[in-house]
């Protein structure tokens, strides 16, 4: 696999820092459905989208860290 195969499919990590789960999913999407399901914390796609525009940025709600990764 190609470093931009892997850019495309792995973007945002997302670390629960409670009990040190963590995830790697490809799209904003992804994040608020494994937020809503997961930890019942809702996030909007576009919250996402608008507030992680690169590597720098972080957000953090209720113990669980949102990163993208490149």
């Amino acid at each position: 696999m190609e470093i931009n195969e892997i850019q495309a499919k792995y973007k945002y990590l997302i670390i629960n820092s409670n009990n040190n789960e963590h995830h790697i999913v490809k799209t904003e999407r992804d994040v608020s459905d494994l937020l809503q399901n997961n930890y019942n914390i809702s996030l909007s796609h576009m919250y996402i989208r608008r507030n992680l525009t690169n590597i720098e940025e972080y957000i953090l709600q209720d113990g669980i860290l949102i990163q993208n990764l490149w």
